[in-house]
């Protein structure tokens, strides 16, 4: 998980928002609102713009502890669900590069 959340912070991605809608399409979280203000809480003090790869894992942690369920198949589908976002991030970005290019 480390490598696609180092991945989202070098394309700027690692806000609250973006890391609670990676969360939201990797299915660790509900997409209601009740789900997403208890993990913003979670995050708490931290930079909303700029959130660390260590206050993020223990936001997972505590929702896996809360939830009942197995930090590995969670980190598992963040992985995967990540690799994926990373992708269109790349995709998108090639695309904007190539338009301009012409």
């Amino acid at each position: 998980m480390e490598q696609v959340f180092q991945k989202f912070q070098k394309a700027g991605k690692n806000t609250v928002d973006e890391l609670i809608k990676w969360m939201k399409d990797a299915k660790v979280i509900d997409a209601t609102k009740d789900a997403e203000g208890k993990v913003r809480q979670l995050f708490g003090n931290e930079n909303k713009d700029n959130v660390s790869l260590e206050k993020f894992k223990e936001v997972v942690q505590k929702l896996a502890t809360d939830q009942k369920k197995n930090l590995e198949e969670i980190n598992k589908n963040l992985i995967s669900q990540g690799n994926k976002a990373v992708d269109m991030l790349k995709a998108g970005a090639s695309a904007l590069k190539d338009k301009f290019m012409k």
